[in-house]
């Protein structure tokens, strides 16, 4: 059995501002599927806001379908991705509505996806080790792409397994989280989400976590912030 939480706040920037979070995020826990994903909308972007929210459902929709042929190839599931997006923000266009995208999937049949477009964090923690996608060192400036920006689905970044079992947990994380996590504390970072507040009863974790993001340590960063989380049973068993 696989567990989801997590929470989204606008930064200080924003609340200042009055504008609204540009980040977004969505769990689905159904038919043995288990999804987390998380967006970011573009900050220069008139309707990031809207277009990080459709992407959530745009993701949710295409691994509906996506979870229930085994043999359907990610690069299908990514393509479904951008067509649904585009089809919800046709009416604010596709440039203004422009968002990063991360997510991670796993399905009743044992396929464990994680994928990324653009900045964040993805990190999936076992008792193996850990596997992580972010986006690469040679980034030029504060260049990044996402769903309104990619010319190619071979601009995302995944990790697949298709015969996923045992103990996991993984997160999400935009950046104005990603980017105060030192390297070394990434994975105490996550296990102190499932242990702090994984056994809580789900409206409180949010809450919590919530909180905790609004009261994070890093003085002066303006960035909304987003987390997600998914686990399984194991893990919570497992963690003393």
């Amino acid at each position: 059995m696989w567990s989801a939480m997590g929470a989204s706040v606008r930064g200080p920037e924003h609340r200042g501002d009055g504008r609204p979070n540009q980040d977004a995020w969505l769990s689905r826990l159904a038919r043995g599927t288990a999804l987390a994903v998380v967006c970011d909308g573009l900050g220069s972007r008139p309707h990031s806001a809207a277009g990080s929210r459709a992407a959530c459902h745009a993701v949710a929709d295409a691994v509906r379908h996506w979870a229930n042929g085994p043999v359907v190839p990610p690069e299908l599931l990514l393509r479904l991705i951008h067509a649904l997006w585009n089809v919800r923000v046709h009416h604010t266009g596709r440039d203004e509505s422009a968002t990063t995208c991360l997510f991670a999937v796993v399905t009743k049949d044992g396929r464990l996806l994680l994928a990324q477009l653009g900045d964040g964090l993805v990190m999936l923690k076992t008792p193996k080790g850990t596997t992580t996608l972010e986006p690469p060192d040679e980034r030029f400036g504060t260049a990044t792409t996402g769903l309104g920006v990619a010319s190619d689905v071979r601009e995302w970044r995944l990790h697949l397994e298709r015969n996923f079992t045992g103990a996991a947990s993984i997160l999400l994380a935009t950046d104005g989280v990603a980017d105060d996590l030192v390297l070394e504390k990434r994975a105490d970072f996550l296990s102190f989400l499932v242990t702090q507040y994984g056994p809580r009863p789900a409206t409180a974790r949010a809450r919590a976590i919530a909180k905790e993001l609004r009261e994070w340590p890093t003085p002066r960063h303006r960035d909304d912030k987003t987390v997600a989380v998914l686990w399984n049973d194991t893990t919570t068993e497992a963690s003393p």
